[in-house]
């Protein structure tokens, strides 16, 4: 960590940065007074979330807390991974360390499989002890959403943190205005791990038909980290996106897409490890395949009546993470396949003075999971059962919006919605199906008195249904020296195992939800045309059930007289063992004008396991951003800047005696990334992007993983857009 003169020397710094920018920004406007010349004209149109409701419905009206990010700020920010990306979201953070390979999402204290994780709409259900949720390239994205708060009500099991929502670009997030057609060529680097990214795009809009085609090929090799030292991380990654929409007639339209992620890794199977850990298997580096295909086809149907506005989706999704070890020889693999089926329509009609939107949907999907291992003799892999889920749901929902609600001023939304899901879940390797049901109601409403004022609340209820891993582990967990016998023909201990056993009868996780917020909306604030937009909620939720994988390590008492077998070092299993109790602050902010731009956040969460009296594991500490930007017409042009702070963070444990120990600590860091996009008028098509991350090489730790975080990084970009 730096020292205090350090964190004294970071905000100097950031106050200078801020300071500089406002009078830079006054300097422009004056400038271009003095000048006549008139800065475009831009519209700042209302952002809009499509998977807060299933229906589009503006981000400040919603009664509850979506961000939304858009295709210019993906540009801007020239992200490398997804986490890049959605580092300043409130309440949202990315375990795991930090290898690509092994980011795990997390919301509101909820992780793994409680943040439901959608590519196009199509389930992401990849699951693995030491590698990523899931793998997607941040250049293929057009935008990205992510809905905070149990979402189960729309989306079943898996959304009891939120959603995550991945949309791939299209041709009319890269075509420029009057065009019909355009390709690009861009090319990138950043020096924290010599990245190199080149990508060539294709896409066309007619009309009738809107298509997009994308190969990219990113190569890095080892993370220089905060510290000084290097994270082995040697990566060459092929994606792929192929995707057409075309209108068959003015209501109906057929679309389909496929998205690829490939990647050939040479690092720890522990995507999550450091190396260094003290376990022989886990420090050593292999060769790592991970293979990625989500295939999608859909229709909408959107007649002239109001009454239908209706989607299909199938889709399919394979992922597939293969290891191999040149020292033993060994070869093993995991890949899960989800198949599903979507369906929704929503229909809109005025009941009185009501405008009123009826959903009803539906889905179906299953995750099959198969594991490899070129170690045994029947190929099992242990901790990775053959098994399968199969999941079926549906929701109605209503949207309801009154003006002048009970003769009151301003205007009401009031959302209810239901959910039922039944689900099953069985394995070749073990005996008896798990199978259960389970009903997700929400309640929302937001008022707006005024229109620069909305206050919101919600209750709601959240499941996730227990995965195959959760229920059919089995085989060997991992191996430890026998207490006693020794090998002296081998020179080493004999070894004994700690077995995995299975679960069958886990009930799914289940938490009740309230929340509560408000949010205020100015126009002409500053300067004409300006606008900025606030909210902030507390939320509060009560789990019940949760699932916990416990490790008993004890050596059975045969190990320790003649003959000193059978010997066990005890079992590893899932169960339902305790209740928790989560609550939050979390706060956005947004503000634009012709000349400047603002975005800042806030989130601050505690956590409780009421069974121990200990902290939740996946809490993080309080943290603040901002990112702040200049638009530069003059010079075609903008400058912008982004600071994170974190407080520090200590975790307790109960000590079974009434008391607590420390589990973890982390101190607090800072930490300040500049950049700047160019794309001259001189040079049609043209567009360079440069910044550098952790100006001031700040050595900290995100979570605890023990591993810093990576240090300075210089990135640049450039590309090159034609067409007609």
């Amino acid at each position: 960590m730096k020292t205090g003169s350090g964190r004294r020397r970071f905000a100097r710094a950031m106050f200078a940065t801020a300071s500089g920018l406002a009078l830079a920004g006054t300097a422009l406007a004056q400038d271009a007074e003095d000048s006549g010349a008139t800065p475009e004209p831009e519209q700042r149109q209302e952002t809009v979330t499509v998977y807060g409701t299933s229906n589009p419905i503006p981000v400040f009206d919603y009664p509850g807390q979506v961000s939304v990010i858009t295709r210019d700020e993906i540009e801007l920010r020239t992200p490398s991974s997804v986490s890049d990306l959605l580092r300043d979201v409130p309440g949202m953070e990315f375990s795991g360390g930090p290898r690509r390979t092994g980011e795990v999402p997390s919301l509101r204290g909820f992780t793994g499989q409680n943040v439901l994780i959608l590519l196009d709409g199509a389930r992401q259900s990849f699951t693995s002890a030491h590698d990523g949720r899931f793998f997607a390239d941040p250049a293929l994205l057009g935008t990205a959403e992510v809905v905070r708060g149990p979402a189960s009500a729309l989306y079943g099991s898996g959304a009891v943190g939120g959603v995550l929502a991945l949309e791939s670009a299209d041709a009319e997030d890269l075509l420029e205005e009057g065009q019909g057609w355009g390709a690009r060529v861009r090319a990138a680097y950043q020096s924290v791990n010599e990245e190199t990214l080149t990508s060539l795009s294709a896409f066309t809009n007619t009309g009738k038909f809107d298509g997009l085609a994308s190969i990219g090929l990113r190569q890095s090799g080892d993370i220089e980290l905060g510290d000084g030292s290097s994270l082995p991380s040697d990566d060459e990654i092929t994606t792929g996106l192929v995707k057409g929409r075309y209108a068959l007639t003015d209501a109906l339209s057929l679309e389909a897409s496929w998205q690829r992620f490939g990647n050939s890794a040479f690092e720890p199977n522990n995507g999550q490890g450091t190396l260094g850990t003290g376990d022989s298997v886990l420090d050593r580096n292999v060769d790592k395949d991970i293979t990625s295909d989500t295939y999608r086809i859909g229709a909408g149907f959107n007649p002239a009546s109001k009454l239908l506005d209706s989607d299909l989706t199938v889709y399919q999704t394979t992922t597939e993470v293969e290891e191999f070890d040149a020292t033993v020889p060994r070869t093993i693999s995991r890949e899960i396949e989800t198949t599903g089926v979507s369906a929704r329509n929503a229909s809109r009609f005025d009941l009185g003075p009501v405008q009123t939107t009826f959903t009803i949907g539906g889905d179906w999907y299953r995750d099959e999971q198969t594991g490899f291992d070129s170690e045994t003799g029947n190929g099992v892999r242990g901790g990775v059962p053959d098994a399968e889920s199969e999941f079926m749901g549906l929701f109605a929902q209503i949207e309801a919006v009154a003006e002048r609600p009970f003769g009151l001023p301003g205007q009401l939304i009031l959302i209810p919605g239901v959910r039922y899901d039944e689900f099953s879940s069985d394995s070749e390797t073990a005996t008896g199906e798990n199978e259960d049901s389970a009903v997700s109601p929400r309640v929302a409403a937001s008022y707006g008195p005024v229109e620069w004022l909305r206050v919101f609340g919600s209750y709601s209820e959240g499941f996730r249904a227990p995965s195959v891993n959760e229920l059919y582990l089995d085989g060997t967990h991992f191996e430890v020296p026998h207490p006693i016998l020794f090998d002296p023909g081998a020179g080493s201990f004999v070894f004994v195992t700690n077995e995995f056993i299975p679960n069958a009868d886990l009930k799914p996780e289940k938490t009740e939800t309230v929340e509560v917020g408000a949010g205020l909306d100015f126009h002409d604030v500053v300067s004409s045309g300006d606008r900025i937009q606030a909210k902030v909620s507390y939320y509060e939720s009560e789990v019940e059930d949760l699932i916990n994988l416990s490790v008993d390590f004890s050596y059975s008492a045969t190990c320790f007289a003649p003959p000193f077998f059978p010997c066990s070092a005890g079992t590893t299993s899932s169960a339902n063992v305790s209740s928790a109790e989560i609550e939050g602050v979390e706060g956005e902010l947004r503000y634009d004008s012709d000349r400047s731009f603002i975005r800042a956040s806030y989130s601050s969460i505690e956590g409780t396991d009421l069974s121990t009296g200990s902290d939740l594991g996946t809490l993080s500490p309080d943290r603040v951003s901002l990112d702040m930007g200049l638009k530069a017409y003059e010079w075609d042009a903008i400058f912008g800047v982004r600071l994170q702070h974190a407080s520090d963070f200590t975790r307790y444990e109960s000590d079974g005696a009434g008391g607590s120990t420390v589990a973890e600590t982390r101190d607090s860091y800072a930490v300040a990334d500049i950049y700047a996009s160019w794309s001259p008028d001189s040079l049609p098509g043209i567009r360079f992007d440069a910044g550098i991350d952790n100006i001031f090489d700040e050595r900290y730790e995100r979570v605890f993983e023990g591993v810093y975080e990576p240090g300075r990084n210089y990135k640049i970009a450039a590309s090159w857009q034609f067409g007609g």
